[in-house]
């Protein structure tokens, strides 16, 4: 029979039985859910539980490693202290053995000590006896010592004073000497051609000055030659101002004994003198070797006396140039002089202090000195040499300088109570005589 309801109630109901259907799989899926959540509960749990389990295993099992090894470690120990007191008892045995057979020792060393006591006691007594007689050989030898040694000291005195022996012959001083004449003559050439010379009236006040100062040492005649005659053709009088000058301090380096820095030039000598005339040759020629070679040692303590001394000659030289009318002024003259020739200067000073230990120190057989002619002294052929070579009919002329040095020797020798001395001259000073001047071109007054 055909259905009579409304086809909008049917379906109706269909979806009410279909929900109702559906609520209750959605209820099932729910409780399902539930449960599997539960369940993941449970497993993870389990997980989280197991986890734990392992790593108590892992400590237990840590635990029992170490509990291994601390027993192994524990019987290990034991074993060695088990070696120790068996070492140690094994000790006991061999040292109380060592005692035993210490004892017996000790008492044989008692015994033998005993002996040795007795033979020390009577050391003893021979060694007391034996320092008596090593002192008593000690005070003789170190008496014998002293003697010995005064003995010694008054033999080197006394060869020191007595030995003869010369390390250089005449010869060869003079070849010192020759030496030092030629090295002035070429320096004081060389100086003298290379200056120009013209008086000029801004330089007078320093020319007059310069004359003053150089007069005591040239002499009047060769001072009023420089400011006189002109020079600017033919400086050859300046040179042998230069010569003269420089020969005359060579000639006081050679004789000084100590440079003056001692201020016991005169004593020295005058005591010198004294000792030629009372003592042998020998004793004198020592004395002054030894006097002369340490009273410089001490001067030279002092000061650079070498570079004084070149500096002395330097500004003599230059002042002699500013007086024969040097077209430069004495503050550049200086200045040039030192920088050309300085060294020149230097090397003269040096041989002139060769000579003085030549002739003071290395020669004592004999007493050697430097000779020289004095401004205005008469010439004497026989005696000095004109710088010219013309001596013949020249005696009786005026020298004017000497301008080079001469050498003399003299020798005391003793015949019984009767002694003399013998003077020898190896070298004859050379001079220049005022008639130098003569012709030669004079400034206009």
């Amino acid at each position: 029979m055909p259905s009579c309801l409304p086809s909008s109630f049917l379906r109706y109901v269909k979806n009410l039985v279909a929900g109702g259907k559906l609520e209750e799989e959605e209820e099932r899926e729910r409780e399902q859910d539930e449960r599997l959540k539960e369940q993941d509960e449970k497993i993870k749990g389990l997980t989280e539980a197991n986890r734990k389990l392992k790593e108590e295993i892992t400590q237990l099992k840590s635990l029992h490693k170490k509990t291994v090894e601390d027993s192994a470690k524990l019987q290990q120990s034991l074993r060695r202290e088990k070696e120790e007191k068996t070492t140690i008892q094994q000790s006991q045995r061999r040292e109380e053995e060592e005692k035993s057979k210490a004892l017996s020792a000790s008492q044989r060393l008692v015994t033998e000590a005993s002996a040795l006591r007795r033979q020390l006691e009577g050391k003893e007594i021979e060694l007391k006896n034996l320092r008596n007689e090593l002192q008593h050989s000690r005070t003789e030898h170190d008496a014998l010592t002293t003697l010995l040694d005064a003995r010694t000291r008054e033999l080197k005195g006394a060869q020191a004073f007595l030995t003869k022996a010369d390390t250089l012959s005449g010869a060869e001083v003079i070849a010192l000497v020759e030496a030092l004449n030629s090295e002035i003559m070429q320096t004081s050439a060389f100086i003298s051609d290379s200056f120009d010379f013209a008086r000029q009236p801004m330089h007078a006040d320093e020319m007059k000055e310069a004359s003053t100062r150089i007069s005591e040492l040239m002499g009047p005649t060769m001072t009023n030659l420089l400011g006189t005659v002109q020079h600017s053709g033919d400086p050859l009088l300046v040179q042998i101002a230069l010569q003269g000058a420089t020969v005359e301090f060579s000639r006081w380096i050679v004789m000084t004994w100590d440079y003056d820095g001692l201020q016991a030039e005169q004593p020295l000598a005058e005591i010198y003198n004294d000792i030629r005339e009372t003592e042998t040759q020998a004793v004198g020629g020592r004395w002054r070797a030894l006097t002369r070679a340490h009273a410089q040692k001490v001067a030279m303590q002092e000061t650079d006396l070498h570079s004084t001394m070149v500096a002395h000659i330097s500004d003599t030289l230059v002042v002699i140039l500013v007086a024969a009318g040097c077209t430069k002024n004495y503050e550049e003259t200086y200045r040039h002089f030192t920088q050309k020739f300085g060294e020149r200067i230097s090397n003269i000073v040096k041989m002139s202090s060769r000579l003085n230990k030549a002739m003071g120190e290395d020669v004592t057989s004999a007493d050697l000195w430097p000779t020289h002619a004095t401004a205005g002294e008469k010439f004497a052929g026989a005696t000095m040499q004109n710088f010219e070579g013309q001596d013949e009919n020249e005696d009786g002329k005026t020298v004017l300088c000497t301008t080079a040095l001469g050498l003399q020797r003299s020798e005391k020798s003793t015949q019984g109570d009767t002694a003399e001395f013998k003077t020898a001259t190896l070298l004859k000073p050379k001079v220049a005589l005022d008639s130098v001047a003569e012709g030669l071109e004079r400034e206009e007054a």
